[in-house]
Order: C-alpha cells, then sequence, then structure tokens
C-alpha cells in the first residue's frame, strides 16, 4: 500500500500495491498511521528526504520519505525492495506531486481524485519496483 499523508496528518492519496500478501487493509493503515511518530523522529536526524524503512511490525515493513513541506510518501510493503529503486520511485513520484501540486484546484489537504497523477503513480511503481 502507498499513501502520501499531509503534515496535518490527512491521506491525500491512495493506492493498494501488489507487495502485500494478505488482503486485511485496516491493518495496513494503522501500521502506516504508527508509524508516522517514527517518520517525525527520523526526520530532524538526517539531511535526505528518502528515510528508508522506519518501521517493521510482524511481516511488514514500513519504508517512508518526506519532504520540504512535511508531507509523507509512505509504502507498506512484504516484499524486501532494493533500496535504489525505492529512492528512485519515491524521488519520481515527489516529481509528479509537485507538479500537481501546481494546480491551483488542489490543495496539500485534500485527496488527489486526477487519473493522470494515479496513472503516473502506478507507472512509476512498475517501473521502479514491480
Amino acid at each position: 500500500m502507498f499513501l502520501i499523508i499531509s503534515p496535518e496528518d490527512i491521506v491525500v492519496y491512495q493506492i493498494y500495491t501488489n507487495l502485500i500478501k494478505k488482503e486485511i487493509t485496516y491493518i495496513h493503515e494503522l501500521i502506516s498511521f504508527a508509524s508516522l511518530d517514527l517518520i517525525e523522529i527520523n526526520e530532524p536526524t538526517t539531511n535526505s528526504m528518502f528515510l528508508k524503512t522506519v518501521d517493521k511490525f510482524l511481516d511488514y515493513n514500513v519504508s517512508a520519505f518526506s519532504t520540504a513541506g512535511k508531507m509523507k510518501f509512505l509504502l507498506v510493503h512484504e516484499v524486501k525492495i532494493n533500496e535504489e529503486s525505492l529512492k528512485a520511485f519515491f524521488y519520481e513520484v515527489y516529481e509528479y506531486y509537485a507538479k500537481a501540486l501546481l494546480n491551483p484546484f488542489i490543495d496539500k489537504n485534500t485527496k488527489i481524485f486526477s487519473g493522470n497523477f494515479d496513472s503516473k503513480i502506478k507507472q512509476s511503481f512498475k517501473k521502479h519496483i514491480g
């Protein structure tokens, strides 16, 4: 599951990926929101926006990316992912997100319903992660 979460902890974008074998989505959301505190702890300790794997719970890993505007990109996965592929995916998503915010009708705290944005995220996911 991939999420974009605002600084006010509002989910602005969410897709389900093939990286999770089990179909219990509420647990994935719980794991994602539980990891937000760890992201806020790790943010000041690094100069990089890519925070790598910030949390592990049972078989799940949460990899994170925090933008300069405090938006958080989270990927919940069971499968081990190459760190460079993950980093490339997050930076590409960051580029798409920054372009989406140029639209005057999109606020950083509202859900993104753009089909174009959705297809670009899915293409980037297939390209970098599989």
